[in-house]
């Protein structure tokens, strides 16, 4: 029977209860396929709260993760997320592996982007690069980029799906939908930063034509102020509502609301907000500069991408009002179909079995080399 060690600086806690789903999950599929004698998670159970509050909650963490080392018996996986701050306890991890582990490690997005813009991070990266076993990446595009950037066999890289959506993501049946038709209605659900480009989608919001429009933007962050002055500027405030962040159950009624979901982000290993949309079956347009969107985005058969900044969502926004009834009522039925696709079997159960699979494989390659030693 395998075991399993999991690190990991995210985890959902009481008062953080979305904090790191993903992560309980994929715990919860590894107990599901060793047993829970088998599973040993060891995690940060709370949202840093400030600066002292950090250092406090990783240096315990750290500790716990050099402890747990010394613990498990031989073959057992070290699955580690968000590696980027696991780098020195990887290097004794790297040095036990002959003795213990099968080393994973599962990157987000913004970890590999730490590691590439550190020369201390990539120096400590490349210790350990050969003692790794598996990579694991939460896209087809998040992949190649990995292992182009890390220098990592593309073969020891595998895309994993981050996270499913959630049985509450279904589209509502016509005489269950409650979106006002009396309004066009646009939203967007994210996280409230920079690198978000809400600003795109409030621009092309203003420059609309469309008589009925209005914007929905549910989501908190460093730069809600600052959009809301800018709502102001634009002279579009009375047609804006920032809900601020909500909890991830109150998400598929006012998903449910939109007309079309806008997902101006130039930069996402995934985007699983817009897949949220899609199984409500609301069509998603998308900034082409997301390339992992194509994983679930289909041109004109769910929804669009858009080029070109804000003229190029304003048009994009446009033709889809433009389109239609019937038209629009084919691409919410294609879009509902995504919501198969990720489910908790299609992610978490597969990618558990996808890494025990290649632990196996790669047992039986390195018994076959000693034997012809």
């Amino acid at each position: 029977m395998s075991h399993v060690l999991i690190w990991t600086n995210m985890y959902p806690s009481e008062s953080a209860p979305h904090y790191g789903t993903f992560v309980r999950s994929t715990e919860q599929a590894w107990r599901k396929a060793l047993g829970d004698k088998n599973v040993e998670l060891v995690a940060i159970k709370d949202k840093p709260s400030g600066a002292l509050s950090k250092i406090k909650l990783y240096a315990g963490l750290l500790s716990r993760c050099c402890v747990s080392l010394f613990k498990q018996p031989t073959g057992t996986v070290l699955e580690v997320h968000y590696p980027v701050y696991f780098l020195p306890i990887l290097y004794l991890a790297s040095l036990l592996k002959a003795k213990r582990f099968y080393i994973v490690l599962r990157f987000h997005g913004t970890d590999l982007d730490q590691i590439m813009q550190s020369s201390l991070f990539r120096m400590l990266f490349r210790r350990i690069q050969k003692r790794i076993d598996l990579c694991v990446a939460p896209s087809g595009y998040f992949r190649q980029k990995l292992s182009h950037e890390l220098q990592i066999p593309i073969e020891r890289v595998i895309k994993v799906y981050p996270d499913n959506i959630g049985e509450e993501f279904v589209a509502a049946s016509s005489e269950l939908n409650i979106r006002a038709e009396d309004f066009f209605t646009i939203g967007c659900v994210s996280r409230l930063e920079p690198n978000k480009n809400c600003q795109e989608l409030l621009q092309a919001f203003a420059e609309l034509t469309i008589p009925n429009k209005r914007l929905v933007m549910i989501g908190d962050g460093s730069q809600r102020d600052a959009l809301e002055a800018l709502a102001d500027q634009l002279s579009v405030r009375e047609l804006v509502t920032f809900t601020g962040a909500l909890p991830r159950t109150k998400l598929p009624s006012e998903i449910a609301q939109f007309s079309v979901f806008v997902f101006p982000s130039v930069k996402e290993s995934f985007g699983l907000v817009a897949v949220e949309a899609l199984a409500c079956g609301v069509p998603v347009i998308a900034n082409a500069k997301l390339h992992a969107a194509k994983e679930y985005l289909e041109e004109a058969r769910n929804g669009y991408f858009y080029h070109n900044g804000k003229e190029g969502l304003q048009e994009a926004i446009e033709a889809f009002y433009a389109l239609p009834p019937a038209q629009r009522s084919v691409l919410s039925e294609q879009a509902s179909l995504v919501g198969k696709q990720f489910n908790y079997e299609q992610v978490f159960t597969q990618g558990v079995s996808q890494i025990l699979d290649r632990q196996q494989g790669d047992i039986a390659d390195d018994e076959q080399t000693r034997g012809r030693r």
